[in-house]
């Protein structure tokens, strides 16, 4: 799932002239490379804030209207965080997520 949100931002990218030196599958690697890590949204879940969904995810999905790309993936994932009540309410987290 990760990879497909990624492909879509980048093909988004390229639609608006941006190049990518480095692929998706050597991001996802050096991300799990990284080692015991929580990212800021993490922190931010895990501490009952309200997480960027709009500047992180929101912006992929309006972009990809804006510039005729589909981005099914983000769509999706997007709508899951988007009903009130969801984003900035404290939610139990599973390691194994």
């Amino acid at each position: 799932m990760i990879k497909s949100m990624m492909c879509e931002a980048k093909e988004i990218g390229e639609r608006l002239g941006v190049t990518f030196p480095v692929d998706a599958d050597r991001r996802i690697n050096g991300a799990t490379e990284v080692g015991d890590h929580k990212t800021s949204s993490l922190q931010d879940l895990e501490a009952g804030k309200a997480i960027e969904l709009d500047a992180l995810l929101g912006v992929v999905c309006e972009l990809g209207e804006l510039t005729g790309v589909k981005t099914p993936t983000c769509d999706v994932v997007y709508s899951f965080g988007v009903p009130k009540g969801l984003v900035g309410r404290k939610l139990p987290v599973s390691p194994a997520l």
